[in-house]
């Protein structure tokens, strides 16, 4: 009898564990956006099915004058590309100093949560294709899902980067969490 009730509270633990876990596929990061500006969501078209994409957007009265014009969240299906967040950081400074020399890796946050990685760095004195070196801070959240990674993108042009702006945005990306 006794061999039997272990077997049951054993059974009901595993089931709790798989309904925790997110459905290959389904896996979202719901990205936290400063409150003070209204936000449109778009998908980004994609050609394949593992990889999905929105984009958000500012809106209100005067949109084009807000410091972020486009928060871009990426979301790669492992089962189709096992990716993960390690070496992410360096590969996107690489490439960015390639166009950019001045281009500054700075690692603002890195954690390990139940054996998942999540960095958030910045690029500093890089630019957007077609502008000038130096002309924006590029800001990036990678997180490694149970299922997929997530990639958070956004940038801040130099005139509008402050410190307190920074910060902020750091916040709300660390706030992200996934679903």
């Amino acid at each position: 009898m006794t061999r039997i009730l272990g077997m049951t509270i054993y059974l009901f633990f595993v089931a709790s564990l798989a309904e925790a876990q997110p459905t290959p596929g389904n896996e979202t990061l719901i990205v936290t956006l400063p409150t003070e500006y209204r936000w449109k969501s778009d998908k980004i078209p994609k050609d394949t099915k593992g990889i999905r994409g929105v984009a958000y957007t500012p809106r209100g009265k005067n949109p084009e004058s807000t410091p972020v014009q486009t928060v871009t969240v990426t979301t790669i299906d492992r089962r189709y590309y096992p990716m993960k967040a390690e070496g992410t950081p360096e590969e996107k400074w690489l490439y960015e100093k390639a166009g950019c020399p001045e281009a500054e890796l700075e690692i603002v946050d890195r954690k390990v949560v139940d054996g998942h990685m999540a960095i958030l760095y910045s690029i500093k004195s890089t630019k957007l294709p077609g502008g000038e070196c130096g002309s924006v801070t590029l800001m990036t959240y990678v997180v490694e899902g149970p299922t997929a990674l997530h990639t958070v993108e956004l940038a801040i042009p130099t005139p509008y980067f402050t410190p307190e702006r920074y910060k902020q945005w750091c916040d709300a990306l660390l706030l992200s969490r996934i679903e």
